[in-house]
This record gives structure tokens, sequence and C-alpha cells, in this order.
């Protein structure tokens, strides 16, 4: 499709890219109900979180992501739709964290849950620019990594005294 003839579907960039981001959302809380419903909220998302590496590494996906984000450095309507993106993902990954941790015994307060989302967001986004950056990324021991780093995350009770 040449770049002219999507504007037929789209009134302008920023719905492209809103619609570009509504679909990787839509994506992501279908997962997240998924998550809520599983037996073991704990053990599904440490496996989960296998997959997401392989999605967040994959170049073309971590391109066009990385592109959406430059973009809203700089244009403040594609920033209030990626921040927007964010709090709603945010806000659902705080809950599956703590549904997590209750299932382990633990309660935290919303700071604890807030850093800890923070770190995960922080480490998968991070995957997207190792990816650009080393293309030959050894993906299948990136995956149990993240697994034992999530469970760290999630199973530890070391957490009260650094927020």
């Amino acid at each position: 499709m040449s770049a002219g003839h999507i504007y037929h579907y789209f009134e302008n960039k920023e719905a492209i890219i809103g619609a570009i981001v509504q679909r990787d959302l839509d994506r992501l809380v279908e997962l997240w109900a998924e998550l809520r419903a599983s037996q073991d909220v704990r053990e599904s998302v440490i496996e989960l979180s296998a997959g997401k590496v392989e999605e967040m590494t994959d170049s073309f996906s971590a391109g066009l992501r990385l592109e959406i984000i430059a973009e809203a450095a700089r244009n403040p309507e594609v920033a209030r739709i990626v921040q927007a993106a964010n709090n709603c993902c945010m806000e659902n990954l705080i809950e599956i964290l703590r549904l997590a941790r209750q299932a382990g015994g633990m309660n935290d307060d919303d700071e604890i849950l807030a850093a800890k989302g923070e770190i995960i967001a922080s480490m998968f986004e991070g995957l997207m620019v190792r990816t650009v950056r080393n293309p030959t990324i050894d993906r299948k021991r990136m995956a149990g990594m993240m697994q034992h780093v999530m469970r760290r995350i999630i199973s530890s009770e070391d957490w009260n005294g650094l927020v």
C-alpha cells in the first residue's frame, strides 16, 4: 500500500499511530484477562515473560515501537496517545503484580507495586533498544534470564526498605 493510499483509511499520522497503539493495547488487555483467570497468576506471569522477550526482540516490531516513542517525544498528540496507553498498561500490570504477590502471601503498598511495574516495563522496553543495537541477541537465553528476574521481582520479600 502506498503512503498516500493509507490516508484513505486514516485521517492523519496521529490516527495511524493511535490505531497501532490501540491494537497493541487490545492484545495486552486480552492477555491480562487471561492472567487474571489463570489458576496460578504468579507462574503464568513468569511463563509469559519468555514469550514477551520474543515479541520485544522482533526487529520489525521493535523498530516500529521505537519510531512511535520517538514521534511521541516531538508530537504532543502522539505523546498523549502513548501516555494514555501507558497509564492503562501500568494500572493493569500493577493489578497483576498485586494478585501474583498476594498469591505468595505478600501484600505490598501501591508505591512498591508501581516501582516494580516500572522496573518490569523498563526491562521489556529496553529489549527493543537492545534488539536494534544487537540484532544477534540470544533470545532463548534472554527469555530464561527474564523469567528468573521476573520470579525474583514477584516472589522476593525484601522490597519494603527500597521505596
